[in-house]
């Protein structure tokens, strides 16, 4: 009897792996084709991010997210890095071609990487006059190769203060200068390690 307890002990969990969810592994052959959704995005500018997804779709004509399962490719890490999903661009204009790949499947997408003109010299911080203390907005604006466009920063840069000031960024990046104290006070904004740095005078 104890034999029969310990064999049916044993047998159940592995019942229950046999019957478990493997994510795509169970079904491979019912896959019709993988897609990446963003296949009509063609262009992001340097100083953005791009976050990708692919969808999975069966012979039964169902579908579901596959982003997590597939694995990310990249084939010019000098244009644009990827952090699984992320396309993360450099300063560098160019293209790079990104796949989703699940076994013998897969789908590519061509991203061009529109690159700031000069990256030490094509953008600046921006900002309304700041001489007394108080709450403020600060902006950084790019030029960008294709020669026509000029826009807001908003990712890949990181801000510094002195003067005991301190800045927050919101959800919707909205970047908050809060001024203190009196005095001189420097603001550091950096983009793909390039530093552009405005003093101001608090009184």
């Amino acid at each position: 009897m104890k034999f029969k307890k310990s064999l049916l002990a044993l047998i159940t969990p592995l019942f229950f792996i046999a019957c478990g969810d493997n994510t795509l592994e169970h079904i491979t052959s019912d896959i019709k084709n993988l897609q990446i959704d963003q296949e009509d995005i063609i262009s992001i500018y340097s100083t953005d991010k791009l976050s990708l997804s692919s969808t999975v779709y069966y012979e039964d004509n169902t579908s579901a997210d596959a982003s997590n399962s597939v694995t990310w490719e990249n084939s010019d890490y000098n244009v644009t890095t990827l952090d699984n999903n992320i396309i993360i661009p450099s300063a560098n204009s160019g293209e790079a071609n990104i796949t989703a790949l699940y076994k013998e499947i897969s789908d590519s997408i061509t991203i061009e990487v529109i690159g700031l003109v000069d990256v030490n010299s094509s953008w600046d911080i921006t900002s309304n006059d700041i001489n007394i203390t108080g709450d403020f907005t600060l902006t950084a604006h790019g030029d960008f190769v294709d020669g026509v466009t000029n826009k807001l920063l908003t990712q890949n840069i990181t801000w510094e203060s002195t003067n005991d000031s301190n800045i927050s960024i919101s959800d919707d990046d909205v970047v908050t200068l809060h001024v203190f104290n009196t005095g001189e006070m420097n603001v550091t904004a950096t983009l793909f390690d390039v530093n552009i740095t405005k003093a101001y005078i608090i009184e």
